[in-house]
């Protein structure tokens, strides 16, 4: 049996956050630069930050590399997270579809303490395993069902939780393994649309 694994940092946002990232969950430990999200330096996530607040990104490992990347979280008033909780991985592998998800982050609760966010953008689609899958399925666990448009990226839908209405946005994951399917710079381009 596959060791079970705990979500290191849950989440992070300032209270004034107006949106919420989501993602699947870190990659094994052995991939880290930095014990902080989006943590492997072959990931664009951070390149794609750095390049929409053009501010440079000096560290690369360390507190002193968590501290920066936080900096940029909090000027673009971005809280952050993934769905999995609790999960098991297959094989020691960080690619999402060798996951499965015990536990689910309760991303109602965050959107309780972080009453300004309006929209919530998801970093991952396509599989079984997915940030967008494990969100559905957390929804039905709460008696929600929602459905997102069939359209190219970024899709975008509402949803309505407790009278509070939220943009819901999926864009091209940040990992290099997407990368043959969009360019660093189209990239860069969609995630300033939807965060700025």
């Amino acid at each position: 049996m596959e060791p079970i694994e705990q979500h290191p940092w849950n989440w992070y946002g300032a209270t004034d956050s107006k949106t919420l990232l989501v993602g699947t969950f870190p990659p094994t430990q052995r991939n880290w630069s930095f014990d902080f999200f989006y943590p492997n330096k072959r990931n664009f996530f951070w390149k794609i930050l750095s390049a929409i607040t053009g501010k440079e990104l000096l560290h690369t490992t360390g507190e002193a590399a968590v501290t920066e990347r936080r900096a940029l979280l909090d000027e673009l008033k971005i809280t952050i997270t993934d769905m999995g909780k609790t999960i098991t991985r297959k094989d020691n592998n960080s690619l999402d579809e060798n996951l499965e998800a015990l536990a689910y982050m309760d991303i109602f609760n965050i959107l309780e303490v972080r009453p300004a966010i309006k929209k919530i953008i998801f970093t991952s689609s396509s599989g079984k395993v997915s940030a967008v899958k494990w969100f559905l399925n957390y929804l039905e666990s709460k008696g929600i069902k929602h459905r997102f448009p069939k359209t190219p990226k970024p899709v975008k839908s509402e949803l309505v939780i407790n009278g509070r209405t939220l943009e819901l946005v999926i864009l091209f994951s940040p990992s290099a393994r997407a990368a043959n399917r969009i360019s660093f710079e189209n990239l860069v381009t969609l995630y300033r649309d939807e965060l700025t």
